[in-house]
């Protein structure tokens, strides 16, 4: 009795064995067990494929920052006109009508100053200072009896320069004052010295109509190549 029980569990046991190992490792292959039943094998389960939808990226649009100038106002120059063969001559023209009276040619002492300012009917109360170089009640320094831009760049050893790649030959600075510019035949401009009538010189830095003579430091003067007077940078 027992062992027939025995031979029982045993043909179950080896019959599942064959089902799973059937079952597991070839699918396609048909089995049997020790009954003799035919096993079928389990089909393959197919899973649907897996549809990938993609979303799109949307990259937020900014408007790009409005550019906003500033304009500065500057003191009024001549206008010049900007085309024509004969507009630059015109120009120097239009400045050489208006060009400032000089009571004399050039000189520095504090009476042909104030001597220039009364023809010109300029505030006599500004020139203040003597001969050489002075202080303001800001505390910057100025050189000669005036304190204006040109007295106070002299004063802090800026050297008078003209570009004479913009210079047009008009001659204007030299009808400031001879005692500083000079302007050779078939030539550019070019300052002849470093001292001199400040008023004269700020008076042909105004009128230049092309505004090619700076006050500016050595080191500049040298890397523009801009006109100082030989002497000065040699």
């Amino acid at each position: 009795m027992l062992s027939r029980f025995r031979q029982g569990l045993r043909e179950t046991v080896k019959s599942a064995l064959t089902e799973r190992r059937v079952g597991a490792n070839d699918s396609l292959r048909v089995a049997t067990n020790s009954a003799g039943a035919t096993i079928l094998p389990v089909p393959p389960v197919v899973l649907p494929p897996v549809e990938r939808v993609s979303t799109p990226v949307v990259v937020p649009h900014e408007e790009p920052p409005t550019l906003v100038i500033e304009h500065t106002a500057y003191a009024e120059r001549p206008t010049l006109p900007l085309a024509g063969s004969g507009s630059l001559a015109a120009a120097a023209a239009a400045v050489a009508a208006a060009k400032i009276v000089h009571a004399d040619t050039g000189s520095t002492d504090l009476g042909h100053y104030l001597a220039r300012a009364k023809a010109n009917g300029r505030d006599v109360s500004a020139i203040t200072g003597a001969v050489g170089l002075n202080h303001a009640g800001d505390g910057e320094a100025y050189w000669g009896p005036l304190d204006n831009e040109s007295s106070r760049a002299k004063a802090a050893g800026k050297l008078l320069a003209i570009d004479q790649w913009e210079c047009i030959s008009c001659g204007t600075c030299v009808e400031q004052t001879e005692q500083v510019f000079v302007l050779p035949a078939d030539a550019k401009a070019s300052p002849i010295a470093q001292d001199g009538p400040m008023d004269l010189i700020q008076d042909a830095i105004e009128a230049c109509p092309v505004t090619c003579i700076h006050w500016v430091s050595k080191g500049e003067a040298t890397a523009r190549g801009l006109a100082t007077g030989a002497a000065v940078l040699s």
